[in-house]
C-alpha cells in the first residue's frame, strides 16, 4: 500500500464530520473566479508552469526571476505548514551573475619604435578568466601554446617567457585529424595555465584560422576562477600587425600543421602593456528550506532532506547552455528543474499532512547550474547539523517518464536501498536502472561527500536539455505524479525504521567523472565555489588516489606538484602534464590549520 493510499484512508474520517458537504459547497461556490487545482497531478502542472513561464525568464541565480520562484516555493511551504529554521525559510549566499568591462582597460604596443593601442571591443576583449592586474613585457609567439612531452611537441622548449607576453593560437594543429592527439590540450584554460606556469605574465589568444575570427563574449564561469595571468582575446587582423614583416598567422599556422612541430619565436624589439578591468557583479539568492517535525522523540534528531534545485540558465548567459540560435532566449527549464522542484513540493504538502516518526526538511537549491552552490552552501551552514542527517533524496529532471523507466543514483550508499527500492519499483512498475555511486553532477553530491546516504532521482536526458525548448508542455504530467508518490514512500519508509540506515562509501572506479582529455585520475571531486586559499573538495573517491593518499572532504589543495592550485582550472591543468603512475606531492589545508599538508599521491590511469 503506498503512502498516497494510505493518507487517504487516515483521513478518510473526515468526510464523516458534520456539515462537511455544505462547507465544501460554500468553498466551491467561494473559489469560482479561479479554479483550484483537484488533483495532485494538476498541481504539480501548475507548479511547472509557474516555475517555467516567461514572466520568470529562466529562474537564473540571482535573477528576478530566480527571486519569484525562491518566493513562490516559499509560499507553497507556508500553505503546507512547513516549520521555519531560525524564523525564516530563506537562506542566503551571493553569486555572480554577469561580468562587464570596468574602467581602464588597455592593449598598447611598441613595435621597433612604433606604438599603438587597440580599442576594447573592436580588437579585443578581456577573457572572463583574466586577472584584474597589469601585464608588461616582451612579446613571444607560442604557436598552439602546447606543451605535451609523450607527443615530443613542446611549443614553449627553448623558449624564455619568464616575464613575457605570449601570443597563443586558440584550437591544435591536427584538429582535422580524427586519430590526432593534440586535441586534448586544445582547451584556452590549459592554454593560459601553461603560459603561467612556463612564467609568462600575460596572454593574447586569437583564433585558429578553422575557427570565427569573432570576439568571445564575457560570460559567468562556474566558481568565477582566475586564469593567473592578464589575458585577453584578439581580432586575427590585429595579432598579425604585431608580427614581424613576412610573417602572418596563417603562415604560421601551417608551417605547424605541415610539420607537426613547434614554431614558435620571440617577436625582437616588440613590446606590450595589457591592462584588465573586469567588474563581477554579484547578486543575493537563496535556498529556500521548512522541515516538518518528527513524531517520535528518540527520533526528532535524525532528520530526513529532500531536495532539488530550482535555478535554470536564465537567457543562456550563465553557461552551459546548448541552444546555437543567434537571438537570445529564455531557457525555460521545464524538466531541468521544475519538475523536480514541483515534485518536492508535492511531497512536502504531503508529508506535512501526515508527518513521519523522523523528521524532514525540504530544500529547494539555487545556484546548482553554476557549480552546486546551493547545497554547498547548505551543507556549509546546514540548519541541522550534518551528522544528523540519514538520507538525502535528490530529484533532478523528473518529468520525462518514458516507457516507465528512471534512473537511480546513489543505490550502494547504504545497505537498505536496493531492496527498498525494488519493492517500491515493483508496486509503481517503474524499470529502474541503478547506479551504485553517489557522487553525480547534482545536489545529492554534496551531501554523499560528507558522509551521508543518497537517492538520486533522475528520468533521463533528451534534445531540449538546456535548451529554450524545455517547455511545460512536454512535460509527461501522470509520470511525474508517479515520482512524486514513489519519492514520497522511499520517505515515508525511511522516515518509519527502527534503525538508522547504514552508510557505505561506494567502491567505485576512481576514474569516472575525469575529463576525456585527461589521462589520469586523481579520484577528487571539487568544490567549483569560490575559496580564496585554493580548491575545495568536496570528498574524495573510494580507492582512489586521493583517498589512499590519505585526503578528505573539506581539504583545500593549495599546490599539486609544483603547481600552486587557486582554482579548479589550475587543478584541471596539472592533470593534464601527468601521466598513469607519476607520483606527486600535493600540499593541502586542512579544518583551522594555515600549515600545509604534504600528501604524496600516485595518479591513477584515466
Amino acid at each position: 500500500m503506498t503512502r498516497f493510499m494510505k493518507t487517504s484512508i487516515r483521513s478518510g474520517w473526515r468526510i464523516l464530520l458534520p456539515g462537511m458537504a455544505i462547507l465544501f459547497l460554500v468553498f466551491l461556490s467561494s473559489c469560482q473566479c479561479e479554479s483550484e487545482p483537484q488533483t495532485q497531478q494538476e498541481q504539480l502542472e501548475k507548479h511547472v508552469k509557474f516555475l517555467a513561464a516567461d514572466e520568470l525568464e529562466g529562474r537564473g541565480a540571482g535573477s528576478e526571476g530566480n527571486l519569484k520562484a525562491a518566493e513562490y516555493i516559499r509560499n507553497q511551504f507556508k500553505k503546507a505548514g512547513l516549520k521555519q529554521f531560525d524564523g525564516d525559510y530563506f537562506q542566503k549566499f551571493e553569486v555572480t551573475t554577469a561580468v562587464k568591462l570596468g574602467e581602464g582597460n588597455r592593449a598598447a604596443f611598441n613595435i621597433d619604435g612604433t606604438e599603438s593601442e587597440w580599442q576594447p571591443e573592436v580588437q579585443y576583449i578581456p577573457l572572463t578568466s583574466s586577472e584584474n592586474d597589469t601585464a608588461s613585457g616582451g612579446l613571444v609567439f607560442a604557436g598552439y601554446g602546447i606543451s605535451a612531452e609523450d607527443e615530443k611537441f613542446d611549443e614553449y622548449a627553448g623558449l624564455n617567457v619568464t616575464g613575457k607576453i605570449v601570443l597563443v593560437l586558440r584550437g591544435s594543429p591536427d584538429y582535422e585529424n580524427p586519430h590526432g592527439k593534440l586535441g586534448q590540450y586544445a582547451e584556452l584554460d590549459y592554454k593560459l595555465r601553461n603560459a603561467k606556469e612556463k612564467g609568462a605574465i600575460g596572454v593574447i589568444a586569437v583564433s585558429s584560422g578553422d575557427l570565427k575570427d569573432e570576439l568571445m563574449e564575457l560570460n559567468v564561469r562556474t566558481g568565477n576562477a582566475r586564469a593567473g595571468v592578464v589575458a585577453l582575446h584578439a581580432k586575427r587582423d590585429a595579432v598579425d600587425a604585431l608580427l614581424p614583416e613576412g610573417k602572418k598567422l596563417a603562415d604560421l599556422e601551417a608551417a605547424i600543421q605541415g610539420d607537426m612541430a613547434p614554431h614558435s619565436f620571440a617577436l625582437e624589439g616588440a613590446s606590450g602593456q595589457l591592462i584588465a578591468r573586469l567588474d563581477f557583479i554579484k547578486k543575493p539568492t537563496y535556498n529556500v528550506v521548512g522541515y516538518v517535525p518528527g513524531t517520535v522523540d528518540s527520533l526528532k534528531d535524525q532528520y530526513i532532506v529532500v531536495g532539488a534545485h530550482y535555478d535554470h540558465l536564465g537567457w543562456g548567459n550563465l553557461g552551459g547552455s546548448r541552444y546555437s540560435g543567434d537571438e537570445p532566449m529564455i531557457h525555460h527549464g521545464a524538466d531541468d528543474n521544475a519538475s523536480g522542484t514541483a515534485a518536492m513540493m508535492g511531497v512536502a504538502a504531503d508529508i506535512a499532512k501526515a508527518p513521519l516518526p523522523r523528521p524532514v526538511v525540504f530544500a529547494g537549491f539555487s545556484g546548482e547550474e553554476i557549480g552546486l552552490l546551493g547545497s554547498a552552501h547548505y551543507c556549509e551552514n546546514p540548519p541541522v547539523p550534518l551528522e544528523n542527517t540519514i538520507l538525502m533524496v535528490n530529484m533532478d529532471m523528473v518529468g520525462r517518464v518514458n516507457e516507465h523507466k528512471i534512473n537511480i543514483t546513489g543505490t550502494g550508499t547504504s545497505p537498505s536501498w536496493d531492496s527498498l527500492i525494488d519493492s517500491l519499483s515493483a508496486i509503481y512498475e517503474l524499470q529502474v536502472s541503478k547506479t551504485a555511486d553517489g557522487f553525480g553532477p547534482s545536489d545529492h553530491a554534496s551531501f554523499y561527500a560528507r558522509n551521508i546516504p543518497v537517492i538520486n532521482l533522475f528520468t533521463g536526458l533528451h534534445d531540449d536539455y538546456h535548451r529554450p525548448s524545455d517547455t511545460w508542455d512536454k512535460i509527461n504530467y501522470a509520470g511525474l505524479d508517479t515520482v512524486v508518490e514513489f519519492a514520497g514512500d522511499i520517505v515515508e519508509t525511511v522516515g518509519e525504521y527502527k534503525k538508522r540506515p547504514e552508510f557505505v562509501k561506494v567502491k567505485t572506479d576512481a576514474r569516472q567523472g575525469q575529463r576525456m582529455t585527461f589521462r589520469v585520475s586523481s579520484g577528487v571531486i571539487p568544490d567549483y565555489s569560490d575559496n580564496p586559499k585554493g580548491m575545495r573538495i568536496t570528498g574524495v573517491k573510494d580507492d582512489g588516489p586521493a583517498a589512499k593518499a590519505g585526503m578528505q572532504a573539506g581539504d583545500i589543495i593549495i599546490k599539486f606538484g609544483e603547481t600552486e592550485v587557486k582554482t579548479i582550472y589550475d587543478y584541471t591543468y596539472c592533470l593534464g602534464k601527468y601521466k598513469p603512475g607519476d607520483q606527486v606531492t600535493v600540499l593541502v589545508l586542512r579544518g583551522e590549520s594555515e600549515e600545509p599538508l604534504a600528501l604524496e599521491m600516485t595518479l591513477d590511469a584515466r
